[in-house]
């Protein structure tokens, strides 16, 4: 995949971006020891808060009306796994606005799904508390996963595609307490009755049709993002 290295030399790395929180303590003969003032901690907080990650992933609500064949009949859900997906969908234009108004009107069948993500927004077209159908039949990939669809139409950057991905899995770990082992490709959940029973999706993120090094670079960067909202430092690291 061009310009994305598919591990984590592509990505920032953690031990380089991450903030320390490891700090001096003050000593007797600083100033304020001298001057007879207590010095307590610093508060320790999150070094991003997690509402501000989510707002760079650019979210737009634009959900399936229930009359939608997609909703059509989808149960209530309490997520325990995400699942990463690629559209395919090489067609000009084929953004997740296109793949939003063709859920809408029913164009995939009662195909469904939670997020479509691309250089620059993430749309949802399902409340995280419903399924959708977009990885395994009546499976649990179905019945217990939120579906995360990521662009590939000509003009469209993988790259930052990806990044906002990682962002978005980021912040859905964070809400509904899913550990980034339950953070899967598409490829995890087999459809049996079919020939693979495993789907080489997301196919830029696989090596040979199967997860590796690709695509523990992915986890990687999701882990990067959900360590900078949930992982405590000093409240003074970043000043």
């Amino acid at each position: 995949m061009q310009g994305y290295r598919g591990g984590p030399a592509g990505m920032l790395s953690a031990s380089n971006a991450y903030v320390t929180s490891k700090r001096s303590p003050v000593s007797a003969r600083s100033g304020l020891g001298r001057q007879g003032v207590p010095v307590s901690a610093p508060a320790m907080i999150p070094r991003k808060d997690p509402l501000a990650l989510l707002s760079e992933v650019r979210v737009h609500k634009d959900y399936l009306p229930k009359s939608a064949r997609g909703r059509r009949g989808q149960s209530s859900m309490r997520p325990r796994y995400i699942t990463i997906h690629s559209t395919q969908n090489w067609s000009k234009g084929a953004d997740p606005w296109r793949h939003s108004l063709a859920l809408k009107r029913s164009k995939l069948g009662s195909l469904s799904w939670h997020y479509t993500i691309d250089q620059s927004v993430a749309v949802q077209h399902l409340p995280t508390n419903i399924t959708g159908r977009h990885a395994d039949f009546n499976g649990p990939g179905n019945k217990y996963s939120i579906g995360l669809e990521m662009c590939e139409h000509k003009g469209n950057s993988l790259n930052r595609t990806i990044d906002r991905t990682a962002k978005l899995a980021a912040y859905l770990m964070y809400k509904h307490g899913i550990p980034l082992s339950k953070v899967v490709p598409h490829y995890h959940w087999p459809r049996y009755g079919m020939n693979p029973p495993h789907k080489n999706c997301p196919h830029f993120l696989l090596d040979n049709g199967r997860p590796g090094k690709k695509w523990r670079g992915f986890q990687a960067r999701v882990k990067y993002y959900h360590d900078l909202i949930t992982v405590q430092g000093p409240s003074y690291a970043a000043r």
